[in-house]
């Protein structure tokens, strides 16, 4: 006998597949194999309490991103309780049932559909979101009184104001709360700025705290970007207010933390970071939390890209460069010079006498990467650091017009350093700067002697060549083309291959 656990990933992952277009060989082995299965036993799915229900087994709270996750929110999105499957069931009967499942809710409820299609031996028990009250198997709903009736149109009366009388009258907050969620967003990201703007966040704002306490990420994290969304689309001031206020109600610390898990899901990551960002300071906080307590260098790479474009809360990153722990440390640097953090230069800079030589590593490479003027002092230091590795950070993070100012630094720093791998990476960075005094130091280094740094050998000229091409302005370019008839055959080389590579690019 299958157990719950191995019915219920079977059931899910052949769902997942039901909702990929481009899976249709995988989608029909995985239906085979499900066919088969419930062919000769039977079997009841539930959710309850944020939990899926097999044959009566509570199975754990899936982990997110799971295909049992994926099954549970799919069951909470169209309102569906629990579903009956009899052994050897009709075959048409579970293809119309994942298909469904599958699609958006409907006007009508799961169970209708189905009973429609001619479904008889496979059960829906409906429950709609926050009514504890449970539906009957494959019943229709309870009917509900007829609305009061519209007066006709009255050609004095403007068009707008009749629609808004029609709605009203259409409209009830009691039976809003009876109905999904999903069905909810729908209407308010339809009209975000209509008549019952106010009573559907209201009733949201419920379906939220309830979707809390039962640890329904998913459908939390679905609510809010919802009513985020809606809210960019509304201009009106006094609307906008409204949705400040809601929003201001459904931000906790629990749900930010909740949520700021998510992104590091790539599947989540994107709705995970539209709520976290317009959390503001709040959203930061949580996630630096995080950062101090990630235990690997995956989950800090994921808080990173969380944290990455959100400037909010840049005090509070730039407090934590003198935080005790030496990986916090490292970890806010390295997020400093992701994120360009000017005004962290100088905490930055506190810590380039650190002892640990990671944390000056990652300093180190902060710096270069925010490469203002305001950097260029402290990366002098960093590049007399007493580790080769330090700095070669420092070099490596060098790159791009910004770090104009970080050209002569370098040169100087050439005119000391004596480790090989070094000097190569701060010959390179000159390229990746590509401004006319790191282009004239270049032109100086390629050639076979020079005042500036004396007779070079061949294979530091043919580096300086290969920071030439990356410079590849005009006068970078006339000197690589009188290289190609060097006396040296390695400069020639290096030469003619690199104008080569310009004129294909």
């Amino acid at each position: 006998m299958t157990s719950p656990q191995e019915f219920a990933l079977l059931f899910a992952r052949t769902l997942d597949l039901f909702r990929d277009p481009s899976a249709k060989e995988e989608q029909k082995a995985q239906f085979r194999a499900l066919v088969l299965l419930v062919k000769m036993e039977a079997a009841t799915i539930a959710a309850r309490d944020g939990r899926l229900v097999v044959n009566g087994t509570i199975l754990p709270v899936p982990e997110p991103g799971t295909p049992e996750d994926s099954l549970l929110q799919r069951l909470e999105f169209h309102a569906v309780k629990a579903i009956s499957i009899p052994a050897d069931p009709p075959i048409g009967e579970m293809f119309d049932l994942l298909k469904l499942l599958a699609e958006q809710p409907g006007e009508e409820d799961i169970a209708s559909r189905l009973r429609a299609s001619g479904t008889t031996r496979i059960g829906i028990e409906i429950q709609p979101f926050v009514i504890e009250a449970p539906v009957p198997v494959m019943t229709a709903r309870k009917p509900v009184p007829p609305a009061p009736p519209v007066p006709p149109l009255d050609p004095d009366v403007p068009l707008i104001v009749q629609e808004a009388a029609m709605e009203a009258t259409a409209f009830s907050p009691a039976e809003a709360a009876t109905r999904p969620s999903a069905e909810l967003l729908a209407e308010l990201l339809e009209r975000p700025s209509g008549p019952h703007a106010g009573d559907l966040l209201a009733v949201l704002g419920r379906q939220l705290e309830t979707a809390m306490k039962k640890h329904r990420v998913g459908q939390s994290l679905a609510i809010m970007v919802g009513v985020v969304r809606a809210e960019q689309q509304v201009t009106d001031a006094t609307r906008r207010r409204q949705y400040s206020i809601a929003l201001k109600r459904m931000y906790s610390k629990a749900l930010l933390e909740a949520i700021a898990e998510l992104a590091n899901i790539p599947g989540q990551r994107d709705d995970a970071l539209l709520v976290l960002r317009r959390a503001g300071e709040d959203g930061v906080e949580v996630l630096l939390d995080l950062l101090v307590a990630a235990p690997t260098i995956e989950e800090r790479r994921g808080i990173f890209m969380a944290l990455t474009g959100m400037k909010e809360g840049a005090d509070q990153l730039v407090h934590m460069l003198g935080h005790h722990q030496w990986f916090v440390v490292r970890n806010v640097a390295e997020l400093a010079g992701e994120l360009g953090l000017d005004e962290a230069v100088p905490a930055l800079a506190q810590q380039l006498d650190h002892d640990d030589e990671r944390v000056r590593k990652a300093v180190a490479l902060a710096l270069a990467k925010i490469g203002s003027s305001g950097a260029a002092e402290p990366l002098r230091r960093a590049l007399r650091d007493k580790s080769p590795e330090v700095r070669i950070q420092a070099a490596l993070g060098v790159g791009g017009r910004k770090s104009s100012a970080l050209a002569m630094p370098l040169v100087v720093a050439m005119e000391e350093e004596e480790d090989a791998n070094v000097e190569r990476e701060l010959i390179l960075a000159l390229g990746r700067i590509g401004s006319p005094a790191a282009v004239q130091a270049l032109i100086k280094f390629a050639q076979p002697g020079g005042r500036l740094f004396g007779r070079q050998p061949a294979g530091l000229r043919a580096i300086a060549i290969e920071a030439l091409r990356l410079a590849a302005t005009p006068a970078a370019v006339g000197t690589l083309e009188g290289l190609t008839d060097d006396g040296d055959k390695q400069v020639r080389t290096a030469a003619q291959s690199a104008l080569a590579d310009l004129k294909r690019k």
